[in-house]
């Protein structure tokens, strides 16, 4: 009897789910990050391209990158603007709260062609 109960492997296979969760759960988690990261530099480049057509045609180049963005991207929304170069770069959303810092930064720039 003690001999068949060490032998089944009743449940073996939920044990091994619990224990590969927490890497799958690391695994997704760093994937989102991951497609964050890309989100970020395509609204960077989206919003540069912007503000330099704006430039060009004498508007308010820094109004239109701020509206090119994301709402969730406009807080670390920085512009620099000179002839028609503009310049964008937004802070890079972070999953995990409190590990983010300002310097984690996504910046892209675009030339109107003349």
């Amino acid at each position: 009897m003690l001999r068949r109960l060490l032998s089944d492997q009743r449940g073996q296979a939920s044990a091994e789910l619990l224990g590969m969760l927490w890497w799958m759960l690391l695994c997704a988690l760093v994937v989102w990050q991951l497609l964050l990261a890309a989100w970020s530099v395509d609204q960077a480049a989206n919003a540069a391209r912007t503000a330099s057509r704006v430039e060009a045609r004498g508007g308010d180049s820094e109004k239109a990158a701020r509206w090119a963005v994301s709402n969730a991207l406009r807080k670390g929304l920085r512009v620099n603007v000179a002839g028609e170069r503009a310049e964008v770069s937004v802070r890079i959303p972070i999953v995990v709260p409190g590990l983010g810092d300002d310097r984690l930064r996504a910046t892209r720039s675009a030339i109107l062609p003349g």
